[in-house]
């Protein structure tokens, strides 16, 4: 009985010490936990100090990072790539032409990372693939 006790403590504490190093690992809230209001001001946030926009763009996209973030809380929403081209639009119309140029920048520097970390996980997934054929070989 005891070594049970000590056992389950074990994986309790090991679990509970993994998840406290993956959130300092992240530095920040989970998207997921963070209502809808929440992000379109983080958004908001990170796009003023980036582009360093004027008050009345500010407000301007304030509306238009809100009106965005309702509809995907509605279970039902899924984005098209309409959708996501009337947004980029709306976005550029607010912007002055030195902004767009570094807004556009900061897109495809955020695409060029999405598609290195998909590269990432394919290649851990088929490492792990290849790892798992191993062992059941070698038995």
């Amino acid at each position: 009985m005891k070594k049970f006790v000590v056992a389950a403590l074990l994986v309790v504490g090991v679990s509970v010490f993994a998840q406290v190093e993956q959130k300092e690992k992240e530095g920040k809230e989970p998207m997921e936990k963070m209502n809808s209001g929440d992000r379109a001001e983080k958004g908001l946030k990170r796009m003023s100090k980036q582009l360093n926009l004027s008050d009345a763009q500010q407000k301007q996209m304030k509306v238009l990072m809100t009106e965005q973030e309702a509809k995907k809380a509605d279970a039902n929403f899924k984005p098209s790539k309409g959708d996501r081209l009337a947004m980029k639009e709306k976005i550029s119309k607010t912007l002055t032409p030195e902004q767009n140029e570094t807004w556009e920048k900061i897109q495809e520097e955020r695409k060029e990372k999405m598609k290195e970390k998909i590269e990432e996980k394919r290649a851990e997934r088929k490492n792990k693939k290849e790892e798992k054929a191993e062992k059941t070989e070698d038995k």
